[in-house]
């Protein structure tokens, strides 16, 4: 039975780094502990982990056995019934590995596996800028496109879990084979690593820019890069710049259509661009969204910033060991 003022162990992990801390029900984050994740197989990954969970509750100065449960988000796609993961590409091993079972046995507490994007939008929903929102959409920005959707106050998963892809929906089906192996996808256009590489190639074609002396010295351009050249009056970056909300504002509209949300809840590092960014995404969408989803919607920039990994995580654990 989960009580009002019990917390929850959180875990959030990807293919950089593991945070772990304790949550209370309204929030608060204790005993927060950092570790890199490696790249020295599922079995090492898992055990650093549950290291890392030790030491937060030792931090923190509570037993397992104090907290409710254990949350996890991880990227995608998952295995939600046995809380595993299927595919994880930037965690080398973790195709079909089994997470939440084995972090639960090593503390005796129920644990909940959960894709990082979709339980985003179970973080800002209730601690963050969706609280009192029942059908909004959280979509992050960064080295890839992904978001989380709530429909009714409901977590929408689909029927395998893995539903809010948004980022792979096709904008252009002339473009090429994206990674993901879909073609022409809104992440091909908008997501950090897109926007950046497009940029590498008008440079590469001999067009002037203040962003040439990053390229021509072997550095990579980043999204950060494009969009303060943009800021600046860049022609070459304005293009690069003025591609990427295209391409993110036709996906938007497109899952508009589909979701008729009341909020879109923006985050990512992309959003860093604040204004820059959202202002236009807003006037894209005002302009190609059809009367009746658009009037009282409203696209706002994330609240919760990096926490929100951990208190989606929160959020999962908590409403998991109600629903089970």
């Amino acid at each position: 039975m989960l009580s009002a003022t019990q917390p929850v162990i959180a875990i959030d992990f990807g293919g950089t780094q593991i945070r772990a801390a304790v949550v209370d029900p309204d929030g608060a984050i204790s005993g927060l502990r950092f570790a890199e994740t490696g790249v020295d197989g599922p079995a090492a990954v898992l055990a650093r982990i549950g290291d890392t969970t030790q030491l937060v509750l030792e931090a923190v100065g509570v037993e397992a056995s104090d907290c409710a449960a254990i949350g996890i988000a991880a990227p995608g796609p998952l295995d939600y019934d046995r809380g595993a993961i299927l595919r994880a590409p930037n965690i080398p091993g973790f195709e079909d590995i089994t997470v939440a079972p084995p972090i639960g046995e090593r503390f005796g507490l129920p644990a909940f596996l959960g894709n990082d994007a979709n339980l985003a939008v179970l973080a800002e929903h209730t601690y963050g800028a969706g609280r009192g929102v029942n059908d909004m959409v959280y979509v992050t920005v960064s080295t890839g496109v992904g978001a989380g959707i709530l429909v009714g106050g409901e977590l929408l998963l689909g029927s395998t879990g893995n539903a809010g892809e948004v980022g792979h929906m096709t904008i252009d089906f002339h473009s090429s084979v994206h990674t993901s192996g879909n073609i022409g996808c809104v992440e091909q256009f908008a997501a950090g690593l897109g926007i950046a590489r497009y940029a590498e190639e008008l440079l590469a074609g001999d067009r002037r820019s203040t962003l040439s002396a990053i390229f021509e010295d072997g550095g990579e351009l980043t999204a950060r890069d494009v969009s303060e050249a943009a800021k600046a009056g860049d022609r070459l970056a304005n293009v690069a710049w003025d591609r990427a909300i295209c391409a993110l504002g036709a996906g938007f509209v497109s899952f508009i259509h589909v979701l008729n949300p009341r909020l879109i809840v923006v985050g990512g590092g992309v959003t860093n661009a604040g204004d820059f960014l959202l202002d236009p995404l807003r006037a894209y969408v005002q302009r190609y969204a059809m009367p009746g989803f658009k009037e009282d919607l409203q696209i706002v920039p994330w609240t919760l910033g990096e926490k929100i990994g951990l208190l989606g995580a929160a959020a999962w654990a908590r409403r998991s060991l109600r629903d089970s």
